[in-house]
């Protein structure tokens, strides 16, 4: 029974959470120092148990946990092992893949239901839900967030709607913690600070995170005793100190664009057809948008577009490669700039130095432009070749989506977004370097499949559907994709899949249609996802 909230300022990230808990329960020890594995953490802790809820790290790490009571999620607890030891366990690991190891879902058996939620060096958050039996992870969830004993389904629902509404009216931070404290809405009964017969409210922290360490504020007691300054306050420095980057907004000029990229096309056009071509393309929406999301740092500006666009991808992985084996991902393309937007904003939690393979006219959108590695879309392929080469060269973490354009329906019905280009498996292999396949399940909205199919039908061409996919960004027609992120593959796993690269291209891609089929056999059959390669 807890609320977490959290709002980006200028100045930095501001999180807060009540801790509600049993009145009978022993007060938590006040947050101290702590190291372990020599990494330095600050946390609260509970003297029952021994574990924590709420933990930050001298890595940039925030971890939160919150009892889930949601249906489905009810399950026995007597016997398990205390939740709150995943959290000092967690912030005390030093690199993503022990922690990884430890959030399998063999591993998770031993604990009752939970959220956990990870603020990593001041981006958005990726939340681990695990009910019991599966574990499921979401990307751009929306503060805030709660968890209730009394009509889970409702009570969190309620303080949702009155913070997001409470919230667009306040412009400092003591209005945030002023927020937190409210016995609304209705009633203390369900209020952000709760109140009840036998629990309530029994904590508050405040954490402000910046670029260079986090200031860790604690109140014991319900907020309507809390006093004014805090029963203790924490210093902690980051290892690394972060470099936020605010590139600003620049509005996207489509007939400039196009007569720097195709100007033989744009001298043909007369002022009526730009006027419907920037309607189609809806330039005036996309600028509203960017405008509005400019104002966040570069590295925050994927995450915001999938809340700004209300898109919240639930994640299926099990092990992610390491930095050091310079991993290369391949995607498939089902829905056009979407896709994009959700793994980089998944990925560069990871993998901050992300470089993606992409269209050069993105980089009119200047928040992206140093995730971008530019291939022109109208130019001649092998032009591209040499830059591609120098890229899977370096160290740095790769995405390129091997199909090259927007998936449409095929013969079979299957969302099919065609032929696999070889050059990135050919460039993997020549560099050994690690390859992650990764599938997007989600798809564009009837009128874009209709309208290609109207045009295969009168035999035309020109991809007239195309004009529509700035549409279909700006309003999905899947709120909850599925990602599917397979089992690493290194360059030996790599070379065995066939004879020829383009081969090896193809049967990828196969791979990568059959991944949530695969994942369901093994959930099916072991009762949880198994993080071994499933043959497909």
């Amino acid at each position: 029974m807890c609320t977490l909230s959290w709002q980006y300022r200028e100045d930095g990230l501001h999180l807060l959470f009540n801790r509600d808990e049993q009145i009978q329960r022993p007060a938590a020890l006040l947050p101290e120092r702590y190291q372990e594995n020599g990494v330095t953490a600050l946390m609260p802790l509970d003297p029952v148990a021994g574990g924590s809820w709420l933990a930050v790290n001298e890595l940039g790490q925030v971890w939160c946990l919150l009892n889930d009571y949601t249906k489905g999620s009810r399950v026995a607890t007597a016997g398990l092992s205390s939740r709150g030891m995943l959290i000092k366990a967690l912030a005390h690991m030093s690199a993503r893949q022990q922690q990884d190891t430890l959030l399998q879902v063999d591993k998770l058996q031993a604990y009752a239901p939970f959220k956990l939620v990870l603020f990593q060096q001041l981006q958005e958050p990726i939340v681990w839900h695990w009910n019991g039996r599966s574990l499921t992870q979401h990307l751009a969830v929306r503060s805030p967030i709660s968890s209730s004993s009394k009509l889970p389904g409702v009570i969190p629902a309620l303080r949702r709607w009155y913070w997001r509404a409470k919230v667009k009216d306040i412009t400092t931070a003591a209005e945030l913690l002023t927020l937190q404290r409210s016995s609304k809405p209705i009633n203390a009964f369900c209020g952000l600070a709760m109140q009840r017969s036998t629990s309530q409210t029994v904590s508050t922290c405040y954490l402000h995170c910046d670029a260079n360490g986090v200031n860790f504020r604690y109140w014991h007691g319900h907020p309507n005793t809390q006093q004014l300054q805090p029963d203790t306050s924490l210093q902690l420095t980051w290892t690394t100190a972060l470099h936020l980057q605010h590139s600003g907004y620049r509005p996207i000029d489509l007939p400039q664009l196009a007569k720097s990229a195709v100007p033989a096309f744009a001298a043909r056009l007369r002022p009526w057809q730009w006027y419907g071509l920037q309607h189609c393309l809806a330039q005036r929406q996309l600028n509203q948008a960017l405008q509005q999301l400019s104002a966040q740092p570069d590295q925050r500006f994927c995450d915001s577009a999938l809340q700004y666009l209300r898109v919240e991808p639930q994640l299926v992985a099990c092990r992610w490669p390491s930095a050091e084996s310079r991993p290369v991902f391949v995607a498939n393309h089902p829905t056009g700039g979407l896709d994009g937007l959700m793994l980089i904003a998944l990925l560069q939690k990871r993998y901050p130095n992300l470089q993606v393979v992409a269209n050069d006219l993105l980089q009119a959108i200047v928040p992206l432009q140093a995730n971008i590695l530019p291939v022109s879309v109208f130019g001649k392929p092998a032009a591209a070749v040499p830059q591609l080469t120098a890229a899977f060269a370096s160290g740095q973490p790769l995405l390129i989506f091997p199909a090259g354009r927007t998936a449409r329906f095929n013969a079979q019905h299957q969302l099919d977004d065609g032929v696999w280009a070889k050059l990135a498996i050919t460039l993997c292999r020549r560099e050994q370097r690690s390859l992650t396949l990764i599938h997007i399940d989600s798809r564009n909205s009837r009128l874009f499949y209709a309208l290609a199919a109207l045009r295969l039908w009168f035999g035309i061409k020109t991809n007239l559907e195309m004009l529509l996919l700035s549409r279909e960004m700006l309003k999905p027609a899947v709120k909850h994709p599925k990602i599917f992120v397979d089992v690493p593959m290194h360059p030996v796993e790599l070379d065995a899949l066939a004879d020829t690269d383009w081969q090896r291209a193809q049967r990828l891609k196969r791979r990568g249609m059959q991944l949530p089929i695969l994942y369901k056999e093994q959930q099916d059959a072991a009762g949880y996802t198994s993080c071994g390669r499933s043959r497909g």
